[in-house]
């Protein structure tokens, strides 16, 4: 059996015409998959800022329960607030502490993450080998003299 050039033709337009449906159900699946990741994200980021507002919100009950049993360091705690605002907290990043807002932003992804129930015990930081590595090849940079 020989194929003429009209059955040739056909076989052609047929494949190119399952090539092209293909392609036109593989973008419309792409598109509907893109769009529920999206929505997905956007549930997950809202999750996220529900969390962060509840945590802004536990926060600021406990500073004013704090403040409420301390009354005779409130000068002093407010003090010490505003010269780590105006310092760029430099002395807590110096000392290991972490920014309150810092390990509110943690709490609130834990809880989005791992659900309400979610407990973060501690934070505490960590000293990066790269800062170190950093703060050598800096200083090593200062030599005045050159080997010759």
């Amino acid at each position: 059996m020989t194929l003429s050039g009209t059955d040739l033709i056909e076989i052609v337009a047929i494949v190119i015409a399952a090539f092209g449906v293909s392609y036109v159900l593989l973008l419309s699946r792409l598109k509907a998959m893109l769009t529920e990741r999206q929505l997905k994200i956007a549930d997950q980021l809202g999750a996220l800022d529900d969390a962060i507002r509840a945590l802004e919100t536990r926060l600021a009950e406990h500073q004013l329960r704090v403040s409420g049993l301390d009354l005779s360091n409130a000068a002093a705690s407010a003090d010490i607030a505003a010269l780590s605002v105006e310092h760029g907290n430099e002395d807590s990043e110096e000392s290991g502490e972490i920014a309150p807002e810092i390990q509110a932003a943690i709490a609130a992804a834990t809880v989005a993450a791992l659900g309400p129930n979610a407990v973060v015990q501690s934070v505490k930081p960590v000293l990066s080998a790269w800062s170190q590595q950093g703060r050598v090849m800096v200083q090593g940079g200062h030599n005045l003299r050159m080997p010759r």
